[in-house]
């Protein structure tokens, strides 16, 4: 155990009549082991827009894999788990936090606040360069009004689906249209690279523990 942890996210996509269904399994499957030896936290976003390509994006803390993986031997999590695999494609990694930048401002961290999550298709062998490149548009993002805070995760393993998912808080959905809204900022935003596709979204935490 490091006193980093270990991070896991899943992506889920999934029909948009399912989504409820899924968030209540959610809070059943992680109730059960919430209190495990190992287990630090876990939140459950939820898409604001039924045109994001993710439905949901549950994003847990623990000690270790191995914390985890014991935790998951629990037969009632097992079972609930299993209700999903016929309507949802989940992409599933172990990530670490690579880089992390906060609001420059005073006063951010104001409202209920949403949270937008960038998940990153790119080779494994070009991860350094997109890390440097996220650096860049994250900076220049953090002294905007309504910015709280960005963090990126690297997976650990080189064939997860998403090697990178940055997830940021702002204080407002608007606040958020607004940055994207200004020119200024486009112009002097460095362009993700051609080699990552990247799915972003804004989403809202509808559980956690």
């Amino acid at each position: 155990m490091t006193t980093e942890g270990i991070i896991l996210i899943d992506a889920w996509e999934l029909p948009e009549d399912r989504i409820d269904e899924s968030v209540a399994r959610w809070r059943e499957r992680v109730g059960l082991i919430h209190t495990a030896p190992g287990f630090r936290s876990a939140r459950l976003h939820r898409r604001l827009s039924r045109k994001s390509r993710l439905g949901l994006v549950n994003v847990a803390h623990w000690d270790d894999i191995e914390a985890r993986d014991r935790a998951l031997s629990h037969p009632g999590f097992v079972a609930s788990a299993a209700t999903a695999a016929g309507y949802a494609t989940v992409h599933g990694g172990w990530y670490h936090v690579a880089a992390e930048v906060r609001s420059t401002r005073v006063g951010s961290g104001e409202g209920s606040g949403i949270t937008v999550i960038e998940a990153v298709q790119l080779p494994a062998e070009r991860v350094d360069e997109a890390v440097s490149r996220w650096l860049g548009r994250a900076e220049s993002m953090s002294d905007l009004p309504g910015h709280q805070d960005n963090r990126l995760h690297r997976a650990v393993d080189a064939d997860t689906r998403f090697q990178l998912v940055g997830i940021a808080r702002w204080d407002s959905l608007e606040a958020w249209g607004a940055a994207n809204d200004d020119p200024r900022l486009r112009q002097r935003l460095p362009d993700f690279p051609d080699f990552a596709a990247v799915d972003t979204a804004a989403f809202q935490v509808v559980a956690e523990f």
